[in-house]
This record gives structure tokens, C-alpha cells and sequence, in this order.
């Protein structure tokens, strides 16, 4: 596994725990992600579906959070 996927694990288990807070996870996924992806039209279309999937996903589970 890769530093930077490693990385985007810890944050997420620290998220997990409430270590952080939700804004801080989703803000260094997407600063991970950018990283990743030039920014060409095809890349920021696939940014785009990744933060949508992101929200989608943390505004569910966070609805459920107790």
C-alpha cells in the first residue's frame, strides 16, 4: 500500500474515533484526491463524482451518528 493511501486509512480511522472532525476527513480525501488527478476535463469530472460521492456518503452516516 502507498504512503498517500496509508495516509487517507489513518485519517479515516481518526475520523472514525472523532479524533476529527468530518470537515477535516473530507478535506484531506479531496486534497489527496487533487493531488492525484490533473487537472484536465476528464480529471476534474472524476474530482467532481468523488466529492459527491464523499458527501453523499458522510451526510448519511452522519445522520445516523450517534
Amino acid at each position: 500500500m502507498g504512503e498517500q493511501e496509508s495516509a487517507i486509512i489513518e485519517s479515516g480511522r481518526k475520523w472514525m474515533a472523532g479524533e476529527v472532525s468530518t470537515d477535516v476527513y473530507v478535506s484531506g480525501v479531496l486534497q489527496s484526491s487533487a493531488r492525484v488527478l490533473r487537472p484536465t476535463h476528464h480529471g476534474q469530472e472524476l474530482l467532481r463524482r468523488v466529492k459527491a460521492g464523499i458527501t453523499t456518503v458522510l451526510h448519511s452516516l452522519h445522520l445516523h451518528r450517534p
